[in-house]
């Protein structure tokens, strides 16, 4: 399954939607266009994944690149993105390492409190 289908199919179990054509009125697609992205000849635009992921709520970042990878016609293309994908992961890996350190160094350690009657 594509990627493109997937956020689509995301997007319907959020909604609740039963039908295709639910989201195609949300989307103002027609049901073909979404049959196509079903059967993967073709693909969501970047407007139409960025409205799908602000819909839900997500951050539509990491869903374009995503995106990007589905829509890359060659080898070297897609593991481009994929390292781009990487690269991100890690640098937002090590912002949460920095965060975390500056933030135990604020507290400093724990100290046990004693109760004395």
């Amino acid at each position: 399954m594509s990627f493109s289908y997937e956020l689509i199919e995301k997007y319907r179990e959020f909604k609740g939607y039963k039908q295709d054509k639910q989201v195609c009125a949300d989307m103002n697609v027609s049901t073909g266009n979404v049959t196509d992205i079903k059967k993967g000849r073709r693909h969501l635009t970047a407007n139409q994944c960025i409205y799908l992921c602000n819909q839900m709520g997500i951050d539509f970042k990491p869903a374009l690149i995503e995106l990007a990878k589905e829509k890359s016609k060659t080898k070297e293309e897609k593991a481009a993105w994929e390292e781009v994908a990487k690269k991100i992961s890690a640098a937002c890996v090590a912002g949460l390492l920095l965060l975390t350190a500056s933030i135990t160094q604020v507290q400093g350690p724990l100290k046990r409190i004693r109760n004395y009657p």
